[in-house]
């Protein structure tokens, strides 16, 4: 007996109930799909540098402690929510500009459409890092970027390293799970606005170590 047209069209309508499903989160909402499959890059990324001239790591875990006791250095991580961005702390070290930009930028990010990658770097103290590129695939997240001087008029020290905390603002929503990252650099910049080539190997140079603009070209 051939099937009735009823039959039929409810069949083909769990057939495609079934299929939402399949593409759908356990909420319905199909996030966790998009989570899963969203990539992409940014050639101007939002970006912030902030930097510790003692050289010890800007960013620290309030949520995990050594054997003595004191929060742990923050490594490559994603911040996926506000209530993991409140638990990373700034060392005392840094300046206390620095640390309202940082606390500003992880309390500004919104963490429904945005995540923030985090990676420790470091650098001469005369210099700054420009960020050419952040891309992004599920659980990777790597950069390009480049070396120059710092302008004369910021505050550095010949032949002394700081480390740096890159926090680059991803416009889009990513899992906390990072299983790889990577960074690409070279100096000097190619194209820079920078119009001077030395300083003094030897001198202090004085000037304002915080930002030169909103977030700090450090």
């Amino acid at each position: 007996m051939s099937p009735t047209r009823r039959a039929l069209l409810r069949g083909g309508a769990i057939g495609a109930i079934a299929a939402l499903a399949g593409c759908s989160g356990a909420d319905g909402t199909g996030s966790e799909s998009v989570r899963r499959q969203v990539s992409g890059t940014d050639t101007d990324p939002t970006v912030l540098k902030p930097r510790n001239p003692s050289g010890d790591p800007v960013l620290l875990d309030g949520s995990a402690t050594n054997g003595a006791g004191e929060p742990v250095a923050i490594d490559r991580e994603l911040v996926t929510s506000a209530e993991r961005a409140a638990e990373l702390l700034v060392a005392e070290d840094v300046a206390e500009a620095d640390r309202d930009r940082i606390r500003s930028f992880l309390d500004e990010t919104d963490y429904d459409a945005e995540t923030v990658y985090v990676s420790p770097a470091g650098i001469e103290s005369c210099e700054r890092l420009h960020i050419e590129s952040v891309s992004w695939d599920p659980g990777h997240v790597e950069f390009e970027y480049c070396r120059e001087l710092r302008p004369p008029d910021e505050a550095c020290e010949a032949d002394a390293r700081v480390a740096l905390a890159l926090l680059f603002r991803l416009p889009v929503v990513l899992d906390d799970r990072l299983t790889g990252s990577g960074s690409s650099g070279r100096s000097p910049c190619r194209t820079t606005d920078t119009e001077y080539a030395v300083i003094d190997g030897n001198a202090t140079v004085p000037g304002n170590a915080t930002a030169t603009d909103e977030w700090g070209e450090l």
